[in-house]
């Protein structure tokens, strides 16, 4: 175990990668593919952050067709029109250059599948400040479990442990393991009123004012 003395968690859809685009298209053509009709961006868009296939369950798709519905449609379809899809947010290559200038060891913690999200950070050229990823594909925890953050981290015992997400359970989960939690408010998600969150970010670049 190494002790380091800073290290950052952050979510992917929606805090580094805005995704939604790309999300709708894939999950409304595999739904398309199926015979169901196509859902409302908002709806697909609100379910970001969820494994896809619960996403796919949510938007109508059967139980038990969720998972080749996701591999035979709705992966390959958002890893073909990724590149021209989606887009890192504002400021995030910046930000993260900054954050790793400041000796800040940044992780990634996602629900999304490891090819997808690596695809993603390698096409908006974010993937080379990421030293670590933890997905589905990685664990037999997900989020909110903290076991899921917990393996994430298992190599080092940083002095610093901050965690960027823009969901409650991802927040949750933080929360569990020690970290200073902050939630990106131009993510995806919300919090409910009674859940207590060390900081809150309009903006990706606010992070630089609590990430000394």
């Amino acid at each position: 175990m190494t002790n380091l003395d800073k290290v950052i968690v952050f979510d992917l859809d929606g805090v580094l990668i805005d995704s939604g685009e790309a999300n709708y298209q894939a999950f409304a053509f595999g739904l398309e593919q199926i015979g169901l009709p196509h859902p409302r961006r908002d709806q697909v868009v609100d379910l970001i952050g969820l494994k896809a296939t619960t996403m796919l369950e949510r938007l109508g798709c059967p139980q038990n067709e969720t998972q080749q519905v996701f591999q035979d449609y709705v992966q390959p379809h958002y890893l073909e029109n990724l590149p021209h899809l989606a887009q890192t947010v504002p400021g995030g290559d910046w930000v993260l250059s900054e954050l790793r200038e400041r000796g800040y060891e940044i992780l990634a913690c996602t629900s999304g599948a490891r090819i997808v999200q690596a695809k993603a950070l390698r096409a908006l050229g974010i993937w080379k400040y990421i030293k670590k990823m933890q997905t589905p594909d990685d664990s037999v925890f997900g989020k909110p479990d903290p076991r899921y953050f917990q393996e994430l981290i298992a190599h080092c015992r940083p002095q610093t442990l901050l965690h960027v997400e823009d969901s409650e359970t991802g927040i949750r989960m933080g929360h569990a393991c020690g970290a200073v939690t902050v939630f990106s408010e131009y993510g995806y998600g919300s919090l409910p009123s009674d859940l207590v969150v060390d900081h809150r970010i309009s903006s990706l670049s606010d992070l630089l004012k609590i990430a000394v």
